[in-house]
């Protein structure tokens, strides 16, 4: 049972905590809780860059053409979806590395990795390819089927960018046939 002491300490510590202050570091603390991304709120992730996803949008906006609210919020749907699918195969591959690749980030690994008797490790950690979007999903799978699953979300991604896009066809040739019986 806890002690009223105890709920008094834990009070006078939860007025020490105030967290993040400044919009800066509420916007990096808004995204502690981010894993792999493939269920993200937002377009973008630490590991993924801005511009590269602004180029990516206008493309796929320019193609479009959207003339309608509705026809903008499917094609703005179809770029974020298929931006997760880009983001779901270079999880993929980085996590099939990851599994193949011993992890010398931890310091019990990475004081094994320079011991005589073990292979060298460390120039292939300082320079070899970039596995954190791919150590992420297999820490926040636990290590089951962790292919499985993100083969899971890649059906998933597909299905709903599929169901958008056909829907936003459907919306165009509607407006194509109206406005060509109109000019009759």
């Amino acid at each position: 049972m806890v002690t009223e002491a105890k709920i008094l300490a834990n009070r006078l510590n939860a007025q020490k905590s105030t967290g993040p202050r400044t919009n800066e570091g509420k916007a990096i603390a808004s995204k502690n809780s981010v894993k792999h991304g493939l269920t993200a709120a937002n377009n973008i992730i630490r590991q993924e860059c801005q511009a590269d996803f602004d180029l990516y949008s206008s493309q796929f906006l320019s193609e479009f053409v959207p003339d309608s609210p509705m026809e903008s919020m499917l094609a703005e749907r179809i770029v974020n979806l298929s931006w997760r699918l880009k983001r779901l195969y270079a999880i993929q591959n980085q996590t099939i590395d990851a599994l193949s690749t011993p992890d010398t980030s931890s310091p019990l690994a990475n004081l094994l990795s320079r011991l005589p008797t073990q292979p060298d490790h460390s120039a292939e950690s300082e320079f070899g390819p970039d596995l954190t979007l791919g150590r992420l999903a297999v820490k926040d799978f636990s290590d089951t089927r962790v292919l499985e699953r993100l083969l899971m979300y890649e059906r998933r991604i597909e299905n709903s960018l599929y169901k958008t896009y056909i829907e936003f066809q459907r919306l165009k040739l509607i407006k194509n046939l109206n406005s060509g019986t109109q000019n009759q």
